[in-house]
């Protein structure tokens, strides 16, 4: 049997963590591994974690991966039979963060737009080629859906919702099943049923 990739897509508060959480519940994996890509730097980040850490089980492996997820998350699949990663929207932020450093984030160009989404692009590749060599997984990744507000005024904005957003479209054609979370209301968007080309 081969792996099942879940994306869960959603706003902040859409309750898209408690659906993929309750997703993991259904899987009979004994293994259970969580990928946390949060950085504590405030208060208010620092209150989120607690929550999330509050609704998991304590035998669920945590691990802590902020950026390069293609050349950690070997050893989290060899470790676990079911993963969640919660969220692809952190973990694009956190890999904006290191590399925006080098580029005056008021006068982001086109170049820096392809620099950043080749390496968001080449560690999501390594990712599934990891994912790719192991078998009988069951994978859920979270994210936000940022698309569907308004245009960010500021380049950094911009370049963000994008990143996300190819992050999103990414991992979609790779899941087996992909859902959105509204208001607390999950639906499925789609099943391996159907298949457009």
């Amino acid at each position: 049997m081969g792996n099942k990739i879940f994306l869960v897509l959603g706003g902040a508060r859409s309750g898209k963590s408690e659906f993929a959480e309750k997703l993991m519940y259904h899987f009979t994996g004994k293994r259970k591994g969580y990928i946390a890509t949060s950085q504590i730097l405030d208060e208010e980040m620092k209150y989120r974690v607690l929550l999330h850490k509050e609704r998991r089980p304590s035998d669920w492996k945590t691990y802590e991966i902020m950026h390069t997820a293609g050349n950690q998350i070997g050893t989290v699949l060899n470790e676990t039979d079911t993963i969640l990663f919660d969220c692809i929207t952190m973990y694009v932020s956190n890999l904006l963060m290191d590399h925006i450093s080098n580029i005056d984030a008021e006068v982001l160009g086109v170049s820096d737009l392809e620099k950043l989404q080749s390496l968001l692009q080449n560690d999501l590749d390594r990712m599934f080629n990891e994912i790719s060599l192991v078998s009988d997984r069951e994978i859920i990744f979270v994210s936000d859906e940022l698309g569907m507000g308004i245009v960010p005024a500021n380049a950094m904005g911009r370049v963000y919702r994008d990143l996300v957003g190819l992050a999103n479209q990414y991992i979609a054609k790779k899941a087996d099943e992909v859902y959105l979370s509204i208001a607390g209301i999950t639906v499925e968007l789609k099943s391996r049923g159907v298949e457009l080309s």
